[in-house]
């Protein structure tokens, strides 16, 4: 099979890497395979093949992969099958379980007259069957092996089956090199690998270009030494920009460059109803364009629901992930719309639904809409997923859109729809917002998921994005107020806020990190530590949810989490969630820290109190303190 180890942030897909025989190698072998991305080896496949009595051949792969989404939530994969194949590589059966964060499923099928027929059973034993077309396709395990049966054929095509994705897809074969000792290949579909395969059919390298990954044939010893890959990189196209958006919601109009290499132009589709391309320049095989951004304007016509036209068929049709026609998706729009026909209304409707009941998680899985309903979780992938297969199920036409959002002077990968509303408009169901801003920049949409992933794996490590101008809102700020501290009082005009030290002993600053203002206010007498965050979320964030997130992500970075107490607080005369959760540092001290979350419009106030677990109760009384002096400046 073609290694892809692909993980979409945020979309992730993960399909591995095969060792296979044919008849003309030995009999039975027993061999291991690793991969590594800049150093850190993340993942292996134990792989061992025999030749069965009747002249079949069966293949048993383990593969096991550790990684950790954008640094926040490490995960292990695990897929365990076993493929029989006849002397020809032909597919005769597979029993494949496959487990992830969230999902778990076991598959099994057989091949009979021109079908696969399929039976994938989940981890509360509820089982679908499916049939799928499989004349002329191959079992993804045999790619190594019928490379070298058509090797002479130096350029050919194959359909492959993917057990964890259960999907059919087309790959183009290029044989580069043959000589006695094995065959070079390279291999093209989302994405491009290069193959060294020796004549008794192992596969002794792969480079995935576009991935920067490197597989290669090893020993059990090396292939099991693996650690988690933090995807906090190009990987998961995280890209850092020099200048920032003091509040990315608040800009009205903005211009921003992005730069690549090798992608020409054409695979791009920059513009919708608030991205514009004002500018393209390419030199050898680099490439840059200016974007500019402005507010649009909200669609103002009732339109009724289902849009029937021939030009939107592919943007109402179920695809592999996108399931409008799934009886679990039609009862909950059902619910949803109640009754409703006017479209721009069944989308508010579908936003708040999502936005109010799936939980995010950045899970390396790829759910489908039934599969999102039911774990009611899942990253901006999932969130896309879920919203096109609900509105396409009222007959509303529902893109992919994927590219940057962008948080601080980070740009992160991201996954949000199109709907037709007198033109195509971009909402974002992770958001539950209608996207009105450069807060989002879009490289591609299509009618699926699969369909924006081309471009998606070529600009890994080939990224560049930066902030050229912009312009913001009128605020209501006081005129006079400038950012800065003035007597052991921290004012800030962007978040419209002040906030004082308990006096002259504390110790109060203000520093930057990845592009967002934190304001510290400590004291090494007593023991503390206090933090105050400041950053931009979409109107309408409920602050209940931001810090749930926050806790859920907290409990998987530090050691022996435990959360003690949660409830609510006020602040600046309003109510805001709060918890408390209990760590242990390097000097296994343990430390208490209450967080408090306050959303006012579009600026968040994160608010953290610090300090080790015997003085928490003792000296609370300073963060209700410092609490009581933070103010909105209107």
């Amino acid at each position: 099979m073609k290694s892809k180890l692909i993980v979409i942030l945020l979309l992730v897909l993960t399909i591995f890497v095969f060792f296979t025989a044919t008849s003309g190698f030995a009999q039975s072998r027993d061999y291991w395979l690793k991969t590594q991305r800049k150093g850190t080896g993340f993942s292996y496949e134990h792989i061992t093949i025999q030749k069965l009595e009747n002249g079949n051949i069966e293949y048993h792969i383990d593969r096991r992969a550790k990684m950790d989404l954008v640094g926040q939530n490490p995960q292990d994969m695990i897929q365990v099958g076993t493929y029989i194949v006849d002397a020809d590589l032909r597919p005769i059966s597979l029993d494949f379980h496959v487990q992830f964060e969230v999902k778990k499923a076991h598959i099994s099928g057989e091949y009979k007259d021109g079908l696969l027929q399929l039976a994938i059973e989940d981890e509360e034993g509820k089982v679908i069957k499916r049939e799928i077309p499989f004349e002329e396709t191959y079992f993804d395990v045999v790619l190594a092996d019928v490379i070298l049966k058509r090797e002479s054929e130096k350029i050919f095509t194959l359909k492959i089956f993917d057990p964890v994705e259960v999907t059919v897809s087309e790959a183009q074969i290029e044989i580069t090199g043959a000589d006695r000792t094995g065959v070079a290949a390279t291999v093209t579909d989302l994405a491009t690998s290069k193959y060294r395969i020796d004549r008794q059919g192992r596969i002794r390298n792969i480079e995935h270009v576009e991935l920067h990954m490197q597989a290669y044939l090893t020993d059990a010893g090396d292939a099991q030494n693996i650690d988690y890959l933090n995807t906090a990189d190009g990987y998961t196209l995280t890209v850092r920009s020099q200048k920032t958006f003091p509040n990315v919601y608040n800009v009205v109009k903005a211009q921003v460059q992005v730069k690549w290499t090798d992608i020409p132009f054409e695979k791009f589709n920059f513009e919708d109803n608030r991205q514009k391309m004002a500018k393209q320049t390419s030199s050898d095989d680099e490439y840059e364009v200016i974007l500019e951004f402005t507010r649009p304007t909200a669609p103002s016509v009732e339109i009724e629901t289902p849009i029937q036209d021939e030009k939107f068929a592919p943007f109402l049709e179920e695809t592999e992930y996108i399931k409008p026609n799934d009886p679990s998706i039609q009862q909950q729009l059902s619910e949803i719309r109640m009754g409703e026909l006017d479209a721009k209304l069944i989308v508010q409707n579908i936003l708040q639904w999502i936005k109010a009941n799936i939980k995010t998680d950045l899970i390396l899985e790829t759910l489908s809409g039934p599969e999102v309903l039911e774990k009611k979780r899942g990253k901006c992938s999932e969130f896309a997923i879920i919203f096109a297969s609900l509105a396409r199920a009222a007959g509303i036409p529902t893109k992919i859109a994927l590219g940057e959002v962008n948080q601080g002077n980070l740009w992160l990968g991201h996954m949000w729809n199109e709907v037709w509303l007198e033109g195509w408009i971009a909402v974002d169901p992770s958001a539950g917002i209608f996207v009105a801003g450069p807060s989002h920049l879009k490289f591609i949409d299509s009618p699926t998921v699969m369909g924006t992933q081309d471009i998606r794996w070529k600009l890994v490590d080939n990224l560049s994005i930066e902030i050229l101008d912009f312009e913001e809102e009128e605020s209501e700020t006081i005129e006079e107020i400038e950012t800065g501290i003035f007597n052991h009082t921290y004012f800030n005009k962007t978040f419209s806020c002040k906030i004082s030290a308990p006096d002259n002993s504390w110790s109060l600053n203000e520093t930057e990190k990845g592009g967002v203002a934190v304001v510290e206010i400590n004291s090494e007498e007593k023991g503390v530590e206090f933090a105050l965050v400041l950053f931009a979320v979409p109107q309408g964030t409920s602050a209940k949810v931001i810090l749930d997130g926050r806790m859920n992500a907290v409990s998987r970075m530090v050691q022996d989490f435990e959360k003690h107490e949660e409830g609510e607080v006020e602040i600046a005369g309003q109510k805001a969630p709060r918890a408390v959760f209990q760590q242990s540092r390097k000097d296994e001290s343990i430390i208490f820290n209450e967080n408090c979350l306050l959303i006012d419009g579009t600026n968040a106030y994160l608010f953290a109190f610090i300090t080790v677990k015997e003085s928490f109760a003792e000296l609370r009384p300073l963060f209700l303190k410092i609490l009581e002096s933070f103010e909105i400046l209107k």
